[in-house]
């Protein structure tokens, strides 16, 4: 296998156009976020695909021929593909899985795994019961951002016929959908309250008790970590939040627990006066 040398010029090259580009963009980043949190349901589906629609925008622009007039239709239009496309992708599996299972000749074939089982019969039961991709990205687009039908046909590459359909579909749909039974039960304020109680008192086995084994931190750009053993491994993401990782002396990070468009989080505070977090 031949190698080749990536030389520190283009990594610089290409450092610099990526945070060029992120300034470019940042005035419209606000309406990318609420378009991909109203799609996906949740912020934290919400903010992966901001990222992929960034990465995906920005590698794209170097193959562009032509001057890109909009782009905000630009940016939601990659985020839209990208959607629609993993909606597609889950669609696919949940579909082959029940074929698989209804399949006599199968009977004798390895199981799947049972963790997978479940994530796909989980993504099949949330298609069921929610509006299809193209309708949930018309409904936004229009109810939402106030665009206008030629607009959101340019956005989602289609006809204004089919978004007008789309709508129709969309917005009748809604009236039958329990907003609350689609996006599943958050954790409660109590658990939640008691995390951050633990994380603030600095007690690691206290926050590990509190976590699953199959529990991930996603860190975008740096790395993810995945279960209890990476949660309390030394440098882990836990000792960067205890410890300051310059000198090893210890972190002044607060957490508190909020809740944002519905949904619990946790507010991470550093520098600020208990007094001025309460």
């Amino acid at each position: 296998m031949v190698d080749i040398e990536l030389n520190d010029r283009l990594r610089r090259g290409l450092v610099g156009a990526w945070h060029e580009f992120l300034e470019a963009i940042d005035p419209i980043r606000p309406d990318l976020y609420g378009y991909c949190r109203r799609l996906t349901g949740t912020i934290w589906d919400a903010e992966d695909l901001v990222q992929e629609t960034l990465l995906r925008a920005f590698s794209h622009l170097s193959q562009a021929l032509y001057t890109i007039k909009n782009p905000r239709a630009y940016i939601l239009r990659v985020a839209s593909n990208l959607w629609i496309d993993a909606m597609r992708r889950r669609a696919s599996e949940a579909d082959a899985l029940a074929l698989q299972a209804n399949d006599p000749s199968n009977a004798a074939s390895p199981a799947t795994p049972a963790g997978q089982a479940i994530e796909i019969r989980e993504a099949g039961a949330q298609l069921l019961v929610c509006l299809a991709p193209q309708e949930r990205a018309v409904v936004v687009l229009r109810d939402v951002f106030d665009m206008s039908i030629d607009e959101t046909a340019s956005i989602l590459d289609t006809t204004p016929g089919a978004v007008k359909a789309a709508l129709h579909r969309g917005r009748s749909r809604l009236r039958d959908v329990n907003e609350t039974e689609r996006r599943g039960t958050p954790p409660s304020a109590a658990l939640l309250d008691h995390f951050v109680e633990r994380y603030n008192a600095r007690d690691l086995p206290g926050l590990l008790a509190l976590m699953s084994d199959t529990a991930t931190i996603d860190m975008h750009g740096l790395e993810s970590e995945t279960g209890r053993a990476a949660f309390e491994r030394d440098r882990g993401w836990f000792y960067h939040n205890f410890y300051n990782h310059f000198d090893g002396s210890p972190s002044t990070l607060r957490w508190q627990a909020t809740v944002f468009q519905d949904e619990p989080i946790i507010l991470v505070f550093d520098g600020l006066d208990d007094a001025l977090v309460s």
